[in-house]
């Protein structure tokens, strides 16, 4: 299932990619255990012994991190699925990635599943964005204004 909102700014002159038309944003990666969205599924929901790999897994971890940031957050994130996750014995080991999210200008993706794909390669991958990816052969970027704007509607969206 994916979620959107709605953004009103739509001058996006100096991005070089393919935007959305309709002015929402889709989300791809939000991993509850992090982020306790409407967005957001499971872990283990996206990460099983049944999921089998997708052949377009390294063309989506090339593409995400091209993205460009647009939502520095302060902290970490660890790995959701290590048996000492959300305990008092969790070790700094299992350190995933800094909180950051990252836009191509249509998708929004927190940084830490690009680092799940590289550790799960069998985590399920949304087709619509791996449609995007394959689709879209342009340079991701944008104005510090657009960012902006972007980050803005993501807080008025989830930080309410």
């Amino acid at each position: 299932m994916i979620y959107e909102i709605r953004l009103e700014y739509h001058t996006f002159h100096d991005i070089k990619t393919t935007f959305n038309h309709s002015g929402k944003m889709k989300y791809f990666g939000f991993i509850k255990e992090h982020d306790d969205y409407p967005i957001s599924e499971s872990i283990h929901d996206l990460i099983s012994s049944y999921t089998h790999i997708d052949g377009n897994k390294d063309k989506v971890l090339e593409y995400l991190q091209k993205g460009s940031m647009v939502i520095p957050l302060m902290g970490c994130v660890e790995n959701a699925k290590d048996p000492l996750f959300e305990t008092d014995h969790y070790n700094d080991k299992s350190f995933v990635a800094y909180y950051t999210i990252y836009t191509d200008g249509i998708w929004l993706w927190p940084q830490y599943i690009i680092e799940y794909i590289k550790k799960y390669p069998n985590i399920k991958l949304n087709p619509e964005f791996v449609k995007q990816v394959l689709s879209n052969k342009e340079t991701i970027q944008m104005t510090e204004e657009e960012a902006l704007k972007i980050e803005k509607d993501f807080f008025q969206e989830f930080w309410k």
